[in-house]
């Protein structure tokens, strides 16, 4: 009995180390980087989005990837972003507006799904919106803190790519929920990386997933940080 618990003991000790040694390589790599807020998901619109593609953002945050979105769309595309917080709502309208791309970008108050962990300010106003509300479009991008869930569960329309941030911890479905279900929706998981565009594995993507529902933000040796981003193609051949 003595001998297996200090191989209980040992164990746990492995687990904490390997914590502990993720979160120390990770923060070097990730403070000597050059990685940005929403690297992630501003790459995957690098990767997947194309000229005269119809983009529809749920979630627009501080605006950083509907600019990215926009600049991949060119004139004759379209950037939808619906958003709830009225501040950030207004914050992206003037920063598209500044730069030059209020004719490709429009911009709704409006929370998509349920509401989980709206921030950027009051949604009392916002419009809400069933997920069988969203328009067709070529690129879906979902930020929306832990709504990801319902929107992929009642989703009505086949866009070609769907990029997702996952937050796990505002999730109660297992961490590994949204891979699953895009896969039944009939996507092919192309790109994986962390927050700040640092590509990851399936198996970092699976202990990115994993951990940060118990601890929150982490980081992997290779400086991947929480939350994960994931991107879709739909399968033609299904």
């Amino acid at each position: 009995m003595k001998a297996t618990n200090l191989g209980l003991l040992y164990h746990i000790q492995n687990i904490y180390y390997n914590y502990l040694i993720d979160i120390l390589y990770g923060s070097c790599r990730h403070l000597s980087s050059s990685c940005r807020f929403e690297k992630g998901i501003i790459t995957a619109h690098m990767q997947l989005t194309q000229m005269g593609d119809r983009v529809v953002i749920v979630g627009g945050g501080d605006g950083r990837t509907a600019i990215a979105a926009a600049k991949q769309v060119g004139r004759n595309g379209s950037v939808t972003i619906f958003e709830g917080g009225d501040r950030s709502y207004m914050q992206i309208e003037n920063l598209l507006a500044s730069r030059g791309l209020s004719s490709t970008c429009s911009v709704h108050h409006a929370v998509v799904g349920p509401l989980i962990d709206v921030y950027g300010g009051d949604y009392e106003e916002a419009l809400l919106l069933s997920p069988a509300d969203l328009p067709e479009c070529d690129i879906l991008e979902l930020d929306c803190e832990g709504s990801e869930i319902e929107i992929l569960r009642h989703l009505c329309i086949h866009p070609r790519v769907i990029i997702v941030e996952i937050h796990p911890f505002l999730l109660p479905e297992e961490p590994g929920w949204v891979l699953n279900r895009l896969v039944e929706l009939g996507y092919r998981i192309v790109c994986r990386s962390g927050h700040n565009g640092i590509e990851i594995d399936h198996e970092d993507c699976e202990q990115l997933l994993s951990r940060s529902r118990t601890y929150g933000g982490i980081m992997l040796k290779n400086g991947a940080t929480t939350p994960v981003i994931v991107a879709a193609v739909l399968d033609q051949e299904r």
